[in-house]
């Protein structure tokens, strides 16, 4: 199992993420599922950016599916 720390700066980030509304529109989701948050960045195997945007994210996942803690 990974984890996931969520960066401030889109270029340190491994993917970019947009969260949205519906299972069916999940987009590699797979990537993050089971992970877990990290509290440091260096704790972490994959780094996350969160866009504000559908077409600049690698990764559409529900906030819900999204790893916690």
């Amino acid at each position: 199992m990974g984890k996931v720390f969520i960066v401030d700066y889109k270029h340190e980030a491994d993917y970019k993420v947009f969260f949205c509304n519906y299972r069916h529109e999940e987009k590699n989701a797979q990537i993050i599922a089971g992970c877990k948050l990290a509290n440091y960045k260096h704790e972490a195997n994959i780094k996350v950016f969160i866009v504000n945007y559908k077409h600049e994210a690698d990764i559409l996942i529900m906030r819900e599916n999204f790893p916690k803690r």
